[in-house]
């Protein structure tokens, strides 16, 4: 009797804890608001413990005409070294030359960058807008641009025009396949923002962006 005793105790108690440890696990999970694109990805360090928390309070994406490009690189990355040069000449182009109201920024998604290094390869590239780490550490996943894009290579460039993303994909086809290098026949980016600045209609498209592969 006692034994059975024994047994219906060790047995409440492994269900209790177990129980315990569940709801701990559930309440990890927080989410954090992109003010900047007006989206919610999910973060342990988040504001918000649900999801839809964080979409009613999140800051809805700009409507202002406002044009922001944001690029995925990796510094190890042979193509994305390469691709610093369009992108630098794209950036000064309409941000310098003809003055326009884009945003230019660039994130690193990959677990072996850090700050000095992407610091480092924003100097050797001459890269002109903020080029920042977007992975943590301390979880060991995709940071919050990382998660919202959902980029597959780098190089990979989003570019979203009144809070709508309008393109996704190569910044020109120099590289259709990897390690195949031609003079690029397509200026995907540039056109793109060209229609912008000249106020023509723009309509959703994409390609497939050619690079390195990001680890999920």
């Amino acid at each position: 009797m006692l034994q059975s005793q024994n047994f219906f105790l060790i047995l409440f108690l492994l269900i209790l804890f177990s129980c315990e440890t569940n709801h701990s696990n559930e309440t990890d999970m927080l989410y954090t608001c992109l003010g900047d694109v007006g989206g919610c990805v999910s973060e342990h360090d988040g504001e918000f413990e649900t999801i839809d928390d964080c979409n009613s309070i999140c800051t809805p994406k700009p409507n202002s005409g406002s044009t922001t490009i944001t690029v995925f690189l990796y510094e190890n990355c042979p193509i994305a070294q390469y691709m610093c040069g369009p992108l630098r000449e794209v950036s000064r182009y309409f941000c310098d030359t003809l003055n326009q109201n884009m945003i230019f920024r660039a994130f690193s998604p990959n677990s072996f960058s850090t700050n000095a290094s992407l610091l480092t390869f924003a100097f050797k590239y001459d890269i002109p807008f903020p080029v920042s780490l977007d992975y943590n550490q301390l979880d060991s996943e995709p940071g919050p641009y990382t998660q919202y894009y959902l980029p597959i290579v780098t190089p990979e460039v989003f570019v979203e025009f009144n809070g709508q993303l309008i393109y996704r994909g190569m910044i020109d086809n120099s590289y259709q396949s990897l390690g195949q290098w031609s003079p690029p026949s397509e200026d995907y980016l540039k056109d793109i923002l060209t229609n912008i600045a000249n106020g023509l209609e723009i309509d959703y498209s994409e390609t497939q962006a050619v690079g390195c592969l990001i680890n999920y």
